[in-house]
């Protein structure tokens, strides 16, 4: 357990030390915590990225809301967050749109180090439940035992992978375990719900597109989303970016931001498809 670190890019190949000041470096006790992952994404679609970073036994995950200008707030109680969270050792987690309404919802594995921890501590287990916390519109809800057989297994999970694996429009789910097989969940939400993916393939700047900023904006609701190259402890996120729409079936503009400063623009995009966006193509630069 320590101090979070957080790693300002002051320029000119160099960093700056701001976890203190940034509020990211301490929970809203001003405890420090045995984080084990960390998700990256706008929660409250303000615009802004926000920090979940899971916890060990007995610590509560943390929820860091991104004030702007450099500042974070711990929300977990106001958001709740970490709903069901405190007795077991979290994992792999992600903000992901399940049901695609627009709003991230929370993944997080759980599964204790010790193989006996229930002869030690009658409070936890070994083999835990993992769970998913349903976004309501900036606060959660642990719906977990609403969400069918998928998150029925009990084990000792870690990490996790987030991805489309069947192309139908909805983020399902691989959930590594301790000594045991992976488990695979499917999404099999109830349809309804309109969707974009996007895949950024770089000219100018790297391949993948990495550190890709993409706004997309459908009627009244903005969203923003990052191409990063890591996700959390031995978990994966997907190489598209996904974009849950609600009933909204076309977008107004999709902003992308590359790495290397250049931006293309693309307006009235149909819904409920997988876009590929070139570097510098502007809006003539889309392929299926």
């Amino acid at each position: 357990m320590g101090a979070n670190f957080c790693l300002h890019n002051v320029g000119q190949g160099r960093f700056e030390e701001v976890g203190l000041t940034s509020g990211i470096a301490y929970n809203y006790w001003g405890d420090s915590n045995a984080n084990m992952a960390v998700a990256c994404g706008d929660y409250d679609n303000d615009g802004k990225l926000d920090f979940f970073i899971t916890s060990y036994q007995n610590q509560l995950p943390v929820l860091y809301r991104n004030l702007g200008g450099g500042v974070f707030e711990d929300v977990t109680l106001k958001t709740n967050a970490g709903a069901g969270c405190h007795p077991y050792v979290n994992w792999g987690c992600a903000l992901v749109d399940f049901d695609n309404d627009g709003r991230k919802d929370l993944f997080i594995a759980n599964g204790h180090i010790e193989d006996n921890i229930e002869l030690q501590d009658a409070s936890s287990t070994y083999e835990c439940p993992n769970f998913v916390l349903k976004n309501l519109g900036g606060t959660f809800e642990n719906v977990s035992a609403r969400c069918g057989d998928g998150l029925a297994p009990r084990r000792s999970s870690r990490g996790a992978a987030f991805a489309d694996l069947d192309n139908d429009g909805w983020i399902d789910i691989v959930v590594l375990n301790s000594r045991r097989e992976p488990t695979v969940i499917r999404n099999v939400s109830p349809r309804g719900n309109h969707w974009l993916a996007i895949r950024l393939a770089g000219v100018k700047t790297n391949r993948d597109g990495v550190g890709g900023r993409v706004v997309v904006t459908a009627a009244d609701l903005t969203q923003i989303d990052e191409v990063h190259s890591g996700h959390g402890y031995q978990s994966h996120w997907g190489p598209r970016l996904h974009f849950g729409l609600g009933p909204r079936s076309r977008i107004d503009r999709i902003e992308v931001r590359w790495q290397g400063g250049g931006v293309d623009v693309l307006e009235d995009i149909p819904a409920d498809q997988i876009l590929t966006v070139h570097e510098g193509s502007g809006r003539g630069g889309i392929a299926p």
